[in-house]
């Protein structure tokens, strides 16, 4: 485990603690101008909270589960099965959460002004997920990272896996576990994690270290959508509100034939600042 001072709490090795401290102070940097608390930022903080909350339910789910599994097989009665069933479904239900959650995160935080000013009234809010935050951001160019990384997420057979078993274990029912015996011979080989097919889910035939990789699957697209997010943010100055907020940023000097649009030395500063290191996180991007 690793401790995360942002949120007070022991973390996975896996979680991306860098990536999400430095996505929390870009977002307190642009959501909180001047130390006002902006709409934006009261709906960013709820959801910004959940992100490292639901990946450790998940990770510790999961191990819970892997342990179980390792220890009784299939269970040895009614009350190891119940267990094994909890874990797995609070392993899938708080993974989910968990890239939800930034996907909230991150709609909240683009609908600052100064950053994309999408829409995120009750509706909105209500509608949130990573294929919705999709729609809305593809219009705005200063979002492409986060684009991308919102694409390759919801393209991915892992993240189709870890929807369709939350959806089927939250609304159906369980997964039907496939139990194996033989007469006169050894029992046959198979993976421990072993579940049939169901009208909304496929077959599942792994082993525990296949979830294992699914899991840093997760902190891997995690880790890509704060990348995305800090780059996002650290395009857009520290102010938010209607056009007369920003005609209180910019300078311009009328001269000759032409016309200097010059920031404050201060704010010029920052935006050279943020411009190598948007340039750097890009490249991380790529890896």
């Amino acid at each position: 485990m690793t401790f995360c001072a942002e949120l007070c709490l022991e973390l996975p090795d896996d979680f991306p603690v860098t990536e999400f401290t430095a996505f929390m102070a870009e977002a307190r940097r642009v959501l909180i101008p001047g130390g006002n608390t902006s709409a934006a930022w009261k709906e960013f903080g709820g959801a910004s909270n959940l992100i490292g909350w639901r990946y450790r339910a998940s990770f510790d789910a999961w191990h819970e589960h892997r342990d179980s599994v390792k220890a009784h097989g299939g269970g040895r009665n009614h009350e190891d099965v119940y267990q094994q069933e909890r874990s797995l479904f609070l392993m899938f239900s708080a993974g989910v959460s968990c890239i939800e959650s930034a996907a909230y995160a991150l709609a909240a935080a683009a609908s600052a002004a100064s950053v994309c000013g999408i829409a995120f009234t009750n509706r909105e809010q209500r509608d949130c997920s990573p294929s919705r935050l999709l729609a809305w951001l593809t219009p705005h160019p200063t979002a492409a990272d986060l684009v991308a990384a919102l694409q390759a997420l919801i393209a991915a057979p892992e993240w189709k896996l870890w929807v369709d078993l939350r959806n089927r274990m939250t609304h159906r029912s369980n997964l039907p576990r496939r139990h194996f015996a033989s007469v006169g011979a050894p029992p046959p080989q198979v993976n421990p994690l072993n579940y049939a097919p169901t009208s909304s889910t496929p077959e599942v035939d792994a082993d525990l270290a296949d979830w294992d990789a699914l899991h840093q699957w997760l902190a891997q697209q995690l880790r890509k959508l704060l990348l995305s997010g800090i780059a996002l943010l650290r395009g857009a100055l520290p102010f938010e509100g209607t056009s007369s907020s920003w005609q209180a940023v910019f300078v311009f000097v009328v001269a000759g034939l032409g016309a200097d649009l010059r920031l404050n030395e201060g704010q010029a500063a920052m935006k050279s600042v943020n411009e190598e290191q948007t340039a750097s996180l890009k490249t991380a991007l790529l890896h």
